[in-house]
């Protein structure tokens, strides 16, 4: 039997991509390497610690010391902000210097024996995470178990090989200008407000043209998309968070980490209610497609109070054209007069048609359920609306945020911009 029948189709296609991919890099190595430039980074990094941090040792302690612990130390210190980098090295140097001092008490008061490394072992695990060592609480038993097996004269030799490893992937963290990772979430931020705004634009082509429960289920299905969009935003921030704070690069411009990342927790708090508004105005109109909740079972009577929300099929339409511009001021991060205009206008257009929307859905009669149902789903998107608002709504640091740089005026500009005069640079 040929290889083609033994391999299923999709291990055939998977082998066929790889190879494409292979044969790519090597025509393009650069073209190539520029999208996974974090990893290629982060390896450097971790690769040049490494180095030093042997070198270091061998100088210091010279080769007979096991020179490679210290490495060792570098490779597990090397995280991708500054601030982590520097707790995990802390915490692996704590770590060391209590199994040190542990492996030492036992082998002056019971020697090394199985019944005094199990308790060792065990006894150490607990304070290390008693201690909150974290990751890093499995250093005070390794420490310890090495220390037992080489004997006392190690224990120093081992806390110096941690101090050298630790402190070389510090310095080259800090040396190597990491990223504060701002911009990375604020385009995670758009992303979570570009598929929220296209969840509203498909719902409001399908109360236009016809919709059902298959079409509504699908509705809700994206509006769980965006909601895990908003989680890897959040996640995102957070990580901007931690890159910001003692990374060199904020340290010498003296720029408040407070004030780089408020646009961005606003902006993901606006969004997460928006995604819970948006899904309960969707998750009633899967309940009406359904005939659930004592709405209209009979398929004439449903269909017709389907047929009567096409009206808020306008008002989920200028909602998503409204999100598309908050995505852009997310992604930016610079106060830009034009994306405000278009959120703005969008609102406005958003506002006259809810008007004319509700005063539709408030004229039919089709029950005390619908009628409920009407008035649920105008105020959740007279809501969406208001999160939104620029001028009048809950979140006006998300929608005005402070700029990370000026643009310059364009040849030939009369006019200078009052917002960006008045912005600092």
């Amino acid at each position: 039997m040929s290889a083609r029948g033994r391999w299923p189709a999709r291990w055939r296609k998977a082998a066929a991509a790889r190879a494409k991919a292979v044969r790519h890099a090597a025509c393009h190595p650069v073209r190539s390497l520029r999208p996974h430039r974090e990893a290629v980074a982060q390896t450097l990094k971790v690769a040049t610690a490494c180095a030093l941090a042997w070198e270091a040792a061998v100088l210091l302690l010279g080769e007979d010391e096991q020179p490679v612990l210290a490495p060792l130390a570098a490779l597990l210190t090397v995280q991708l902000t500054v601030f982590r980098t520097v707790a995990q090295g802390l915490q692996q140097i704590g770590g060391v210097i209590l199994g040190a001092l542990a492996a030492l008490g036992l082998l002056r008061l019971a020697g090394a024996n199985f019944a005094t490394v199990g308790l060792a072992v065990g006894a150490c695990l607990a304070v290390g995470r008693l201690l909150r060592l974290g990751s890093r609480a499995t250093e005070v038993p390794v420490t310890v178990l090495l220390v037992l097996s080489t004997g006392a004269p190690y224990a120093p030799v081992r806390i110096w090989d941690t101090v050298l490893g630790v402190t070389a992937g510090i310095l080259v963290n800090l040396l190597a200008a990491p990223p504060t990772y701002v911009g990375h979430a604020g385009h995670h931020c758009a992303k979570a407000a570009h598929r929220l705004a296209d969840v509203a634009h498909r719902a409001a082509d399908g109360l236009r043209e016809g919709w059902d429960e298959e079409t509504s289920d699908g509705w809700l299905r994206r509006v769980e998309t965006a909601a895990r969009e908003l989680d890897r935003a959040r996640r995102a921030t957070a990580q901007a968070e931690e890159g910001i704070r003692l990374n060199p690069r904020r340290l010498r411009r003296g720029t408040d980490p407070a004030a780089c990342l408020d646009p961005l927790h606003e902006g993901l708090t606006c969004l997460g209610h928006v995604c819970d508004q948006l899904g309960s105005v969707l998750r009633g109109l899967d309940d009406l497609a359904r005939g659930e909740r004592r709405l209209p079972r009979e398929a004439a009577a449903r269909a017709e109070a389907c047929a009567r929300m096409e009206p808020l099929g306008d008002v989920l339409h200028a909602v998503g054209d409204a999100l598309d511009a908050f995505a852009r001021i997310q992604r930016d991060l610079v106060r830009n007069p034009a994306h405000t205009d278009d959120l703005t206008q969008a609102l406005d257009r958003g506002q006259d048609r809810h008007t004319a929307a509700t005063d539709a859905l408030c004229s039919a009669d089709h029950g005390p359920a619908v009628r409920s149902l009407h008035g649920s789903i105008t105020d959740e998107t007279q809501q969406i609306l208001h999160e939104l608002d620029p001028r009048d709504g809950p979140h006006p640091t998300a929608l005005h945020p402070r700029p990370r740089r000026v643009p310059a005026p364009r040849r030939g500009d009369t006019a200078t911009d009052p917002a960006a005069a008045q912005a600092d640079p």
